[in-house]
């Protein structure tokens, strides 16, 4: 008889408002918001390539209440690490344990995509265990030949994170299905598939994650259809998957990657300023061709119990856009913070709209702005958006 996975330490004590991305995703599961049980909410995890995406993500978790929740992959953690990954996840987690000391919010931090499949990636994860507050054991694909990992092998594998992080009260993420497209240069796949009911148990009872990433349909990236076609989702799957595992573990999350929207907006607002600096046809084709989510689809998840969203794209391209923006009103400003500052309170606009949308707000204290009256719009200013919604 196989040995049982070892249960989650909740009791362990993180720095000053630090917290275990499980506590605050079953929060949002269960709706609780302060004293209260009402809806079901998400919490979206925000991928974080730089410092002004920490402090973006900071200012809109303050502004709100929200809980809070920034993942790094293993290409921004090379950014952080000037090449050298777990010298980026100490850089990083360093500086958010600071910003957190500060904040009026609870905080986690999240290893997405990380595997044991290849001894860099087993590298970086025991890393993650000893700095982040829980971790992505990825190891649903075998990338060398380009196929689903058997499911004994993914468990297996899965099985050796959680014995590591559990006792220690890092919560792990695993994934289950093989989930197509590019986020960066180390998260890609030229394959789908979805994820089976029946594998779904017995991988959830014998590695043990409480959080868990099935494939339904998303992918990674901007190109996540045909350009006039509206990407759909196999929500009754995901009901059924959600059920399966709810008469396991109640506290098991559902995890959605590759739920990135996309702004309509931000794609007109990035083609505008192209057309002002007479900018390449093949760019502005390639902003329009950029295709998403739509947001009735992550409903449709959040509702089937999704809670953990995880976003990345559309704030990037929200950067890129407000980035372009600051160039055509001023490029010959000598003075980088103003470009910085752009680019910033445009991410902290995209953060919000993401957190108001999936309901991921009034967690900690009451939002510091009307969530009802704020409209994301990059051609105003955050400032004044923000003083427009109180």
């Amino acid at each position: 008889m196989k040995k049982q996975p070892p249960i989650l330490n909740k009791s362990r004590k993180f720095s000053d408002n630090m917290a275990s991305a499980h506590a605050l995703v079953v929060k949002a599961k269960r709706g609780e918001k302060g004293n209260t049980n009402g809806k079901g909410y998400a919490v979206p995890a925000f991928n974080v390539t730089t410092f002004q995406g920490i402090n973006a993500a900071m200012k809109a978790f303050e502004l709100l209440g929200s809980s809070g929740l920034m993942a790094f992959s293993n290409s921004a953690l090379k950014h952080f690490g000037d090449g050298d990954q777990v010298f980026g996840l100490d850089v990083a987690t360093s500086y958010i344990e600071k910003m957190a000391k500060r904040s009026s919010v609870k905080i986690a931090t999240h290893l997405d995509h990380g595997d044991y499949v290849t001894e860099p990636g087993r590298k970086v994860l025991q890393a993650a265990v000893q700095r982040l507050t829980s971790v992505m054991a990825d190891n649903s694909t075998d990338h060398a030949n380009k196929v689903a990992m058997p499911l004994q092998d993914n468990i297996d594998l899965t099985r050796e994170v959680v014995d590591m992080a559990h006792p220690v009260g890092l919560s792990v993420e695993g994934e289950l299905g093989v989930l197509a497209g590019e986020e960066d240069e180390d998260t890609k796949s030229d394959f789908s598939t979805y994820t089976n009911p029946d594998e779904l148990k017995q991988f959830v009872e014998e590695t043990g994650v409480l959080m868990l990433a099935p494939t339904i349909g998303t992918m990674h990236g901007p190109n996540k259809g045909k350009p006039g076609h509206k990407v759909k989702l196999n929500i009754p799957l995901a009901h059924e998957l959600l059920a399966t595992a709810n008469e396991i573990n109640n506290d098991i999350v559902f995890v959605a990657h590759g739920a990135s929207t996309l702004y309509p907006q931000v794609v007109e607002y990035a083609v505008e300023q192209l057309d002002k600096m007479s900018g390449r046809d093949e760019d502005k084709q390639k902003w329009n061709d950029f295709v998403g989510t739509d947001w009735d689809q992550i409903e449709g998840l959040i509702e089937a119990g999704f809670c953990k969203i995880n976003t990345d794209t559309e704030n990037r391209q929200t950067f890129l856009s407000a980035l372009l923006g600051a160039i055509n009103e001023n490029s010959a400003k000598i003075d980088i913070r103003w470009y910085d500052n752009q680019g910033t309170d445009a991410l902290i606009k995209s953060y919000i709209q993401k957190l108001i949308m999936a309901g991921n707000y009034g967690v900690w204290h009451e939002p510091k702005m009307n969530v009802e009256k704020f409209k994301f719009d990059l051609g105003i200013s955050l400032s004044d958006l923000i003083s427009q919604s109180v």
